[in-house]
Order: C-alpha cells, then structure tokens, then sequence
C-alpha cells in the first residue's frame, strides 16, 4: 500500500508543506520529499516509530514535523501500533485516555505542541508514572470521565488540511 499526503513543517520559522510517501504494511518506510527533492526517509515496524527515526535527521537541518506523531505528549496504542499506528493518543496526566483523544499521526499541529523522540520519552514515563498513583482508582471523577468519554468518537482531520 502507498499513500502519499501533505505534511507540514517548520523551518526558519516559517510553515512549509512538503509531500509524505507511506509505503509497505510492516515494516513501514516514510519518504519525506520537499519541492527541492527527498529530504528524509525511515523504515520503522509502525509509522510512529518510522518518524521518530527520521526526526533527528530532521532537526539537525533545522526542519521540524508538525504533525500530531511528533507531540511530546502522544503515543499510539499497543493494537494501533500493531496496525501501522495511523493514529495516535493525546495523553493528560490527570486523565485516562479514550477514543475522543485518538488524532491521525500525521494530521497536522501547530510547531509548539511538537518536540524530540527524548521529550516524548519524557512525558511518557511521567504520564506512566501517573498512572500508577492509587488516588486515581478512589477518585469518582477519574471514573465517571472514563466510563462516559469513551460515548465519543475519534477527532476528525480537518477539511483544510490543518
């Protein structure tokens, strides 16, 4: 399978859309093409972890993905990931994770929210760490937000693009 869509980037401060190749269904190879040519590829088990890899390569040409698989505080499930992770879980500290927080990997974000693969790491252990508190089983709106926020249904991209 191929698919090709539009990604945006930042680099020198300004927003530019370069063109995304996805091609293969496991292990999954990326091709990152701007209008001068390829700027980067990357082959990962999931499209996740295939941009992760290619994003310091990125960086260190000071290019930066905007795009929801390079925020610091998201992560694809373990069924997701198996599935190539097309989409990916916004994680909050204080909350579980439900449908209403899955956004596509490569849909579109402002540079703010994005970070490196280390900061995601980062979140992730804390947001682990997070989850292990005990106060979460005893507190009532930990499990009224998750027994009726799973009722909604996934973010949908938007129309424009961004």
């Amino acid at each position: 399978m191929d698919e090709e869509f539009p990604l945006y980037v930042q680099r020198d401060g300004q927003e530019l859309q370069w063109k995304m190749t996805v091609e293969g269904e496991g292990p999954w190879h990326l091709r990152l093409e701007s209008p001068h040519g390829i700027e980067a590829t990357a082959v990962g088990d999931n499209m996740f972890e295939a941009l992760r890899s290619m994003r310091p390569g990125l960086a260190s040409k000071g290019v930066q993905v905007c795009c929801h698989g390079a925020r610091i505080d998201v992560r694809p499930s373990g069924l997701s990931a198996s599935h190539g992770a097309w989409m990916v879980y916004v994680l909050h500290l204080w909350r579980p994770p439900t449908v209403r927080d899955l956004v596509p990997t490569f849909g579109y974000c402002p540079a703010e929210l994005t970070g490196s693969a280390e900061q995601q790491d980062a979140f992730w252990e804390k947001h682990l760490k997070s989850r292990r508190n005990w106060l979460n089983f005893i507190n009532p709106v930990w499990w009224i937000y998750f027994l009726t926020a799973s009722r909604g249904r996934p973010k949908e991209p938007d129309p424009t693009g961004k």
